[in-house]
């Protein structure tokens, strides 16, 4: 491989530092692309002497491009049919044998750092952020596009692993007996069409699951507490696919044979209250609890009366205490309050109280000693984390599509990371008959009992037909006649 270029840099006359620096960017950059597509020419050349000539033929060069760190590289690289495949099928060799994941002409590395730019920052910063520390010029639109795609692959992929969840066929790999699920909801703001058909602002549902609670020494010698094997799913879904979707991610990572327990923290709505086994346990979250008496109850010495029955975990008597407040007073809008209180503990009275204070037992962990059983309430941090920190406030308001699919990637951003985004999607199982059918394949001779009674349409002989006129040697004849009526010796 050899790479001729100029110097013409070196002569030029630079004034500040600055710009040196600039056109020595610019200037390495260009070798680097050069140099990217002299190698991956190389390459596609090696693979097309060294390739099964029987079954690859050669269709000649195509010209394509992709967008890298260095800038954007033009190569050409040869197409390939593959005789031996059923349907026609034409491949690149050198795109399978360098496992080249891309989206569109985008590289997969070039991609991570799109979503890394914009998981911390606006559309238009990413843009620019990537155009002054890459070889690429990208504008704010560009990478708006970027991101549509890449949540619109994770789509598919969480939806995919919602059918094998169906189907009882997760992936799932991690094994604990016990698993918790905290789940809330934050508000964000529209716009367009969907500011117009659902209003200013919708509740995007955001749930976590994890298996229990690390500890860790902080620098300042404090203990600093992480979630262990924590997922998440974000999305402004109906309630039912939220949690659809919710559990195929779960089963994707967690080998849900193996959970015995659920603990499920929220705040009461109506949409988290669904319990799918007798061994769930739901709890209302504390911090929800409390903030309940705050927003419910103007008189601040029953509030504090209240928090401490509850603390002392004293339901009847917190319940009954609020029924003699409301028949005592004569303050409409106190006693509206205080209705939505009682409304409100009564319907979630068996949630009350913390899992560890009801006399049920727990499962250990999937590591006594190492992973801890938790206290639960890290949803709200986590609301904050997920989406909120990014999505909420700072002017910002979304389509539902849009939200959606920024939300997916935030998830996968603080949880399991981004090379999820790249795999192929996991196949789904195939169904009893297929297999069966392909077993027999394997086998001598098919029982009589499985063969087809007729393989595929067959030709349907018409039932009338007649010559065309125009033909010489049938001298006008035209009959009709029933293939049935026939007599064929």
């Amino acid at each position: 491989m050899t790479i001729t270029f100029n110097e013409e840099i070196f002569k030029k006359e630079i004034a500040t530092f600055s710009g040196l620096e600039k056109e020595v960017f610019t200037f390495v950059t260009n070798i680097g692309c050069q140099i990217i597509r002299s190698i991956l020419e190389d390459k596609d050349e090696a693979l097309r002497k060294e390739r099964e000539k029987n079954r690859y033929r050669c269709k000649g060069k195509r010209k394509t491009s992709i967008k890298t760190r260095l800038g954007v590289v033009e190569y050409r690289r040869n197409v390939y049919r593959d005789v031996q495949a059923e349907e026609t099928r034409h491949v690149y060799l050198l795109d399978e044998q360098l496992s080249m994941d891309k989206i569109g002409l985008v590289s997969s590395e070039v991609c991570k750092q799109v979503i890394e730019s914009v998981c911390e920052s606006s559309y238009r910063a990413a843009a620019r952020q990537l155009s002054e520390n890459t070889g690429l010029s990208i504008s704010p639109q560009g990478v708006w596009n970027i991101v549509q795609q890449l949540g619109e692959e994770r789509e598919k992929t969480v939806e995919r692993y919602a059918e094998l969840s169906d189907l009882k066929q997760g992936n799932g790999s991690v094994e604990s007996k016990l698993l918790y699920e905290e789940n809330d909801g934050v508000w964000l703001k529209l716009q367009g069409k969907d500011r117009a058909e659902s209003g200013v602002s919708k509740e995007m549902k955001v749930g976590i699951a994890y298996d229990g609670v690390l500890w860790s020494g902080g620098k300042d010698g404090k203990q600093r507490r992480q979630l262990d094997s924590k997922v998440s799913y974000a999305s402004f879904e109906t309630a039912p696919d939220f949690r659809r979707h919710k559990e195929g991610i779960i089963a994707n990572h967690y080998n849900v044979d193996e959970i015995q327990q659920r603990i499920i923290n929220g705040d009461g709505a109506a949409w988290l209250q669904k319990r799918d086994s007798d061994t769930d346990i739901l709890v209302l979250d504390e911090f929800h609890r409390n903030k309940k008496i705050t927003e419910c109850v103007k008189d601040k010495e029953f509030a504090r009366t209240l928090r401490t029955l509850l603390c002392e975990k004293r339901i009847d008597e917190l319940l009954s205490c609020i029924e003699a407040q409301i028949n005592s007073t004569q303050d409409e809008n106190e006693i509206d309050g205080l209705n939505k209180l009682l409304s409100y503990y009564t319907e979630n009275k068996a949630s009350l109280l913390g899992y560890y204070d009801r006399g049920v037992e727990i499962v250990e962990t999937k590591a006594p000693g190492k992973v801890h059983h938790a206290r639960l309430g890290s949803m709200e941090s986590n609301v904050f984390t997920l989406v909120g920190n990014r999505m909420k406030d700072c002017r910002c308001c979304w389509s539902i599509a849009g939200a959606n699919h920024l939300a997916a990637l935030l998830c996968l951003k603080h949880t399991t990371g981004f090379a999820e985004l790249f795999r192929p999607l996991p196949p789904l199982p195939k169904p009893e008959a297929q297999a069966e059918a392909e077993e027999d394949e394997d086998g001598d001779i098919l029982p009589a009992a499985k063969i087809p009674e007729r393989v595929g349409k067959g030709y349907a002989f018409p039932h009338s037909f007649s010559f065309k006129e125009k033909l010489l040697w049938d001298k006008g004849s035209s009959f009709v006649t029933k293939f049935s009526d026939l007599n064929i010796l």
